[in-house]
């Protein structure tokens, strides 16, 4: 099956490390991932250095109706099985050049992949052959603001990498951590840019160092933005949290797994999530969740014992944590439980496998089956 991946981002991020994990996957499966990206740019960098073929998106401005055209020829050319567009933004030019390269119809299946949650009208959107969705939530909103979606929507959750575990040592008060070093009990972050509603965490900690004095709270995520930075940095003064509040900056990929193993919870106030990689994240490292019963993490955490899921405002989430932090069998329970989850439910190779069970659907194509790009 040859698949093009439509991604024109101008950078390098969480998203792009799971189109790279799903397309290795694939590729492992026997399918033929190829990219579509901005001539030039991170993205087509990093997928080319992971051995990918890359189609580079000519020109903008003045030179989109160019570039429009060789996105045609392209598709002509290649005679993709699946086109799957990955950024809401690039529907439009790819559902145009699609139209050009094929005006009376077209072997491959066209797929609309939605990662954010948008009510915004999607143009063209019944033009495409297959929705995808990754979580509920998102699901939800793009139908509210669109509610004649002509093609079935299918929820396909995201993958991580899984590696052994977190070991037993870190089901322990007396664990060494590994990033941040000479801290004690208890240790709390939150994961995630910094426009994620972290004002409300940091505005519960009044509250919860009444029980733990020594609480301390690891804010994890770029910080160079003052307009986001600023306002969270003004409140923990005011609220005298200097010594108990942690901004660490955007923390390496290779290190955050050693930062998960270290907090005893991690926390999300945000409530607009679209899935929660992080969330992922920190459960493979057998650190359970807390997160509100609003958004796209709904979904990781229905029907398991790996994290809470609170209702209600923050008095509500200030206690599930605290409940938490006084239970330690019932914490290294639900950190054990997250381990087990997304080893069985959550890994790369889960992802790929539903990918490829829907692509196969799309096109009548079995598993397994030789397509024109595995033939000779």
């Amino acid at each position: 099956m040859k698949i093009l991946l439509v991604n024109i981002d101008k950078g390098w991020g969480g998203g792009q490390e799971h189109l790279r994990s799903l397309a290795a996957e694939l590729k492992s499966a026997g399918c033929a991932p190829h990219f579509l990206c901005r001539e030039g740019s991170p993205s087509s960098r990093a997928f080319a250095s992971s051995g990918f073929p890359i189609w580079p998106l000519w020109g903008g401005g003045a030179g989109a109706l160019r570039s429009l055209c060789r996105t045609a020829a392209l598709l002509r050319k290649e005679r993709f099985d699946i086109v799957m567009v990955t950024r809401e933004h690039d529907l439009v030019r790819t559902v145009l050049a699609d139209k050009l390269a094929f005006p009376f119809g077209r072997r491959g299946k066209l797929v609309a992949c939605y990662h954010t949650a948008t009510a915004r009208r999607q143009l063209f959107i019944g033009a495409v052959d297959g929705v995808v969705c990754i979580s509920t939530f998102v699901r939800e909103r793009l139908r509210a603001g669109n509610r004649r979606i002509a093609p079935p929507v299918t929820i396909l959750y995201n993958g991580i990498s899984v590696a052994d575990g977190p070991g037993p040592d870190k089901f322990s008060l007396q664990r060494q951590r590994r990033f941040f070093t000479g801290l004690g009990f208890p240790l709390i972050g939150m994961v995630g840019a910094f426009f994620k509603n972290q004002l409300e965490l940091v505005e519960m900690m009044p509250r919860l160092k009444r029980e733990f004095p020594q609480l301390m709270v690891a804010l994890v995520g770029d910080d160079s933005d003052p307009g986001l930075t600023v306002p969270l940095v003004e409140k923990v003064r005011e609220l005298g949290l200097v010594d108990s509040v942690i901004f660490t900056g955007k923390i390496p990929h290779e290190r955050l797994a050693d930062a998960y193993f270290d907090f005893d919870l991690t926390v999300s106030t945000f409530r607009r999530e679209g899935f929660g990689l992080v969330h992922l994240e920190s459960l493979a490292a057998g650190t359970p969740v807390v997160v509100y019963d609003e958004g796209g993490q709904v979904d990781i955490f229905r029907g398991t014992s790996a994290g809470v899921v609170v209702e209600g405002g923050a008095a509500e989430f200030a206690e599930a944590v605290a409940a938490l932090l006084r239970n330690h069998d019932a914490r290294f329970a639900m950190g054990r439980e997250g381990v087990r989850l997304v080893n069985a439910t959550f890994s790369v190779a889960a992802m790929g496998r539903r990918y490829l069970e829907f692509f196969s659907a799309l096109t009548g194509t079995a598993q397994g089956n030789p397509t024109r790009a595995d033939m000779p």
